[in-house]
C-alpha cells in the first residue's frame, strides 16, 4: 500500500499501516493532559458558548502516559535510520506544582537527544501568584548518533552582529530558542482547532531536517499544520487523528495548497 499523503482516522498507538524504517521526520504535539475543555467561550468564569471544535484533555494520568509510550514506541519503529523526531510538550501544573516534561526522554530511549528547543511566544494565559508561562519545549531526537539531514542554508537567519572581517556570511544558525508567535484569533492561518501549531514553527523543522519528497509523519495531526507545510514545501505527509472534524479541517487546508 502506498502510504504517502494519507490521513488515518485512528489512534497512532498502533501504526500497522507503516513499515519499519519508512518515515524521514516525525513532528507532533500530543495532548498535554492538563484537564482543560478546549473550545469554550468564557465569561465571568462560566462557559457561555463555543468558539471552536471542542475536545477534553483529561485522561487518567496512568492511561495518558501509557498512550504516549505506545505512540513513542511506534514512532521509533517507523523512523528511518537517519530520521529525526521533534516532539512538542509544555510544563504542567499538577497538584499546584510545575512538572517539566523531561519524562518524555525515557520513552525515546535508544534515540539521541540533540536539542531541547525553547519555543518562546509573547502572549497566552495569565496567572496571579506566579509568572505567566511564555514558552514550550520541542525535543529534537535523532535515530543515528551522528548522521541525519540538516539543511543549514535553508533555515539560516540574519546575524545581528555580522562582521565581514570575521565571518563569510551575514547569516547564522538559529539558536535553540525560537521566538515564534502563537496563532492568534485573527491570524490568516487560524482554524477551528484550539491548540494550533504556527506554520512558521513547522516550516523551520521541515526545511531544516528533510529534503524534497521525504515523508513527514504527524501521529497527533490535529488541524493538519504539519501536513499542509509538508505539502507546500514539496514533502509527503502522513497523519493520524481520532477526531473526524479535525480530519475534515485538514483536508480543507490541503486544498488551499493545491
Amino acid at each position: 500500500m502506498d502510504i504517502k499523503n494519507k490521513i488515518f482516522h485512528k489512534s497512532s498507538e498502533s501504526m500497522d499501516e507503516l513499515p519499519d524504517n519508512s518515515v524521514d521526520l516525525i513532528v507532533t504535539s500530543p495532548p498535554y493532559n492538563i484537564n482543560i475543555k478546549y473550545g469554550n467561550k468564557w465569561s465571568e468564569r462560566k462557559i457561555t458558548g463555543s468558539k471552536s471544535i471542542k475536545y477534553k484533555d483529561d485522561l487518567n494520568e496512568e492511561k495518558y502516559l501509557e498512550m504516549i509510550e505506545k505512540v513513542c514506541k511506534e514512532c521509533k519503529r517507523v523512523l528511518k535510520k537517519n530520521g529525526t523526531i521533534f516532539f512538542n510538550l509544555k510544563n504542567r501544573l499538577i497538584n499546584d506544582e510545575i512538572k517539566p516534561p523531561y519524562w518524555i526522554i525515557q520513552f525515546f530511549k535508544g534515540l539521541f537527544l540533540k536539542n531541547i528547543i525553547i519555543w518562546n511566544f509573547d502572549w497566552g494565559g495569565s496567572t496571579s501568584k506566579r509568572f505567566s508561562s511564555r514558552y514550550e519545549y520541542v525535543f529534537f531526537f535523532s535515530k543515528d548518533k551522528k548522521n541525519w539531514t540538516f539543511n543549514l542554508d535553508d533555515i539560516s537567519i540574519p546575524s545581528v552582529n555580522f562582521r565581514p572581517d570575521r565571518y563569510k556570511t551575514q547569516y547564522k544558525n538559529p539558536s535553540d530558542v525560537w521566538k515564534i508567535p502563537l496563532v492568534s484569533g485573527n491570524s490568516l492561518e487560524r482554524t477551528g482547532h484550539p491548540a494550533q501549531f504556527p506554520e512558521k514553527l513547522i516550516e523551520r523543522i521541515i526545511l531544516g531536517v528533510t529534503n524534497k519528497n521525504d515523508l513527514v509523519l504527524d501521529p497527533f495531526m490535529g488541524s493538519g499544520t504539519t501536513a499542509k507545510v509538508a505539502k507546500q514545501n514539496g514533502r509527503n505527509y502522513i497523519g493520524y487523528e481520532i477526531n473526524s472534524d479535525y480530519i475534515k479541517m485538514t483536508k480543507e487546508r490541503l486544498k488551499t495548497v493545491e
